[in-house]
């Protein structure tokens, strides 16, 4: 069967019986071409339900419903947006529409799934694969934001890997882009920003591509009239992939992926440095403690000062809150004595020096969940590996998270002790506000490690508002950086929430929408920073973390750790960030950090620093690099060891106005060597690159006495040689080097 429209120069092929999609073309005036499509829909539903082992729900003795029967003639529609067709299948025993679309805006065509209410089924997932056929070509493939170079032909992808999802902790775009030289491109784009998808991709051989889609769906569609569920957009009129960003940037735009753009003015080119009150316990016998009070924290600012930070983060006082919610306004025991907050937000201030505070949202913590949390742990699939050796949970592919599973499981048993002595036999709130809490169909309350939040609850987002606004107000701080808002990534079948269970694992972004008018009101230099950097986190958010670019720094400095997809040396990793930032919605501001508590926490003792893995020349060398990238550059407290020389000049460095208002241009021409990472800004004749050797030869700029060495503020290893003719730069060294344009 063919759908096709004047409108659109899309055309879909669906298959009779099942209404599956069986191919795209698209037509133009020079002619026409197509995709094959064999795809695959499967239904998991009813079953039971169980606590994970490391927490939130999971299901057993589901149902699998894969058979689909068309049940009649599509249904045409005009909308807004274009023309759709709506047609009846049956999944199994579950009636449902498949709709495709072909859009006025954003990609030219789209698939979604509608699910009539009323009907007595409890649908627990639904998985889909798409099996892509190309004609037989040279097709390269562009997944920018995941852990993939640049222009990869896929007969090197010989394994599975993830892309993030735009809802995802280590967020992308989602966009995958397939090019060949003779017979066009693809751009298939998971855009569902409701639930957060689980999505992979691999190459199937003979010219064909394997997409997976698992959405994390959950609906009992007795409690609703109807739900639709997006799954993805394809476009067959997109331009090669160097042209491509301009397209996608349109239809983020369409779509409404956009960033505010308007950060408080002190961020970009900030230095922030993260400050842990109390201590972490690591292997039960290994204590971490670097302000074991907030006085500690004051007596130390004049250094701060000193190391070039412009910016304190707060981290919850540890051990106890910890990461989790004890009270937002008992501020004595969740962030240490209030007076000498507020006397440590005053000083800091007078040295220039904003302060934000780390706040929690996802839940909280009492006896109950701590000893089922740990008797979880004990009895887990992970229970045998606790005194594994772990490294960095985010150097992996984005599918993997055996590593993170492990260490967290180590952690919780640490911590276990000290959450239990400080908590309160059950937590109040949950008798107060019952409907605040995740639960599952016993409408039991459920968490990961604490009792969780829902942040979709209008009534919790009001809570949560208010706390805010009292912490602004009562500590006179600039504002907050919003840890794991997404954290509790599972299904909530609480009976207000069951019509779309899988939602509440994104409901903050509601949140975060309300939020930010609030806290801009109260001071519109406010930050509002948040851990996910997924394109939904964007929306409101100043500024968002960078685990995406946490593998890079591992796969630049251990060679071994490469895959054969993976970067392959200095010029990679910036010809990565290039790209990655070319396909953000328009203004997303991003910190860059290379030790934080996230990447400190999580390996083994002895390796969880940047200087105990790699050192420390490379650890100076990733440091300039990191902090050269556009936007903020943080660090958690301790990372400074063995690079107190190097941080006030590169914060100097970040703060010049060269580089705060400078044209910036990445060095990744084909005539620069794959070893040399360099970027630079420029201001009327004036030019500042850092430029960075990350191998262990001598390597050569060609200068064509174009640049003319002006100074050189700042200097790792040997000094960079500048003539007529090239830069020089040795090995494992790094410079930032100002030149005047001849």
């Amino acid at each position: 069967m063919k759908l096709h429209h004047v409108e659109s120069n899309h055309q879909f092929e669906v298959d009779d019986k099942t209404g599956l999609l069986t191919g795209l073309t698209y037509t133009s005036p020079s002619g026409a071409r197509g995709v094959g499509f064999a795809t695959s829909l499967n239904i998991q539903s009813e079953g039971g339900e169980r606590r994970a082992a490391t927490g939130g729900v999971e299901y057993f003795d589901c149902k699998n419903q894969s058979q689909l029967t068309s049940q009649g003639p599509s249904l045409q529609k005009q909308g807004l947006d274009g023309i759709s067709w709506h047609m009846p299948v049956a999944i199994g025993d579950i009636n449902a529409e498949l709709i495709y679309r072909l859009d006025r805006q954003s990609a030219a065509a789209s698939f979604a799934i509608y699910f009539p209410g009323g009907q007595e089924v409890l649908i627990r997932n639904i998985n889909l694969v798409f099996e892509i056929k190309l004609s037989a070509d040279n097709w390269i493939i562009n997944m920018p934001g995941n852990g993939l170079r640049k222009d990869i032909p896929i007969q090197i992808l010989k394994s599975e890997v993830g892309i993030s999802p735009v809802g995802g902790l280590r967020g992308s775009s989602s966009v995958v882009h397939l090019g060949s030289g003779k017979n066009g491109q693809i751009a298939i784009w998971p855009n569902n920003r409701v639930e957060i998808a689980d999505l992979t991709l691999k190459n199937s051989g003979d010219n064909q591509v394997q997409l997976k889609i698992d959405t994390n769906f959950g609906s009992d569609l007795s409690q609703v009239s109807g739900v639709e569920l997006e799954i993805c957009k394809i476009d067959l009129s997109v331009p090669r992939y160097e042209d491509f960003a301009s397209v996608f940037q349109d239809w983020l735009r369409k779509d409404g992926y956009v960033s505010p753009n308007n950060p408080p003015t002190w961020i970009d080119g900030a230095m922030i440095y993260e400050a842990q009150i109390g201590f972490s316990v690591f292997n039960e016998v290994h204590h971490y403690s670097p302000y074991p009070q907030v006085r500690d924290l004051i007596n130390d600012l004049d250094q701060i000062h000193e190391y070039g930070f412009t910016c304190i983060q707060l981290m919850p006082k540890q051990p106890y809150p910890s990461y989790n919610i004890h009270d937002f306004w008992d501020i004595d025991t969740s962030y240490g004595n209030k007076e000498e907050i507020k006397e440590l937000v005053k000083k800091a201030h007078k040295l220039g020096i904003k302060v934000i505070l780390d706040i929690l949202l996802h839940g909280v913590l009492d006896k109950e969940i701590i000893k089922i949390a740990a008797d979880g742990v004990r009895s887990g699939p992970f229970a045998d590996l606790i005194s594994s050796e772990t490294g960095d949970s985010f150097n992996t592919d984005v599918k993997d998270w055996n590593n993170y599973l492990i260490a967290w499981s180590r952690h919780i048993l640490d911590f276990e002790k000290y959450w239990y002595e400080g908590s309160p036999a059950v937590s109040p709130l949950i008798a107060q506000h019952p409907d605040w809490f995740y639960r599952n169909s016993q409408q039991e309350v459920q968490g990961v490690y604490t009792k969780a939040f829902d942040a979709r609850n209008s009534s919790w987002q009001d809570y949560f508002i208010s706390a805010c606004e009292f912490l602004m107000n009562e500590l006179n701080i600039d504002g907050f950086r919003f840890d794991a808002p997404s954290y509790n990534d599972f299904p909530n079948w609480a009976t207000w929430a069951r019509g779309r269970a899988g939602a509440s694992a994104l409901g903050c972004l509601g949140l975060f929408d309300r939020l930010r008018p609030v806290l801009k009101g109260i001071n519109p230099e406010a930050l509002l920073y948040t851990e996910p950097s997924g394109h939904v986190f964007r929306q409101a958010m100043d500024l968002n973390y960078n685990y995406d670019e946490q593998w890079l720094v591992t796969s630049i400095s251990e060679p071994s750790a490469q895959s054969a997809w993976g970067i392959r040396g200095a010029k990679d990793l910036a010809t990565w960030v290039q790209e990655r930032d070319r396909f953000l919605p328009n203004g997303s501001m991003t910190a860059h950090h290379i030790d934080s508590h996230d990447t400190f926490w999580w390996p083994s003792w002895g390796k969880k620093w940047r200087r105990e893995q790699f050192d420390i020349t490379k650890v100076k060398l990733l440091t300039l690099i990191f902090g050269s990238l556009p936007g903020p550059f943080m660090m958690f407290s301790g990372g400074e060891i063995g690079i107190e020389q190097l941080l006030p000049k590169l914060a100097n460095v970040k703060r010049s106005k060269i580089w705060l208002t400078g044209e910036i241009t990445w060095w990744t021409r084909e005539s620069v060597p794959d070893g040399i990472f360099a970027i630079s800004r420029k201001l009327d004749n004036q030019v500042s690159a850092t430029l960075v050797n990350f191998t262990d030869k001598e390597l050569s700029l060609k200068n064509d006495g174009a640049y003319q060495l002006k100074s050189v503020p700042l200097q790792i290893g040997q000094s960079i040689v500048v003539d007529a003719a090239q830069i020089k730069v040795p090995p494992f060294s790094g410079a930032v080097v100002e030149f005047e344009i001849g």
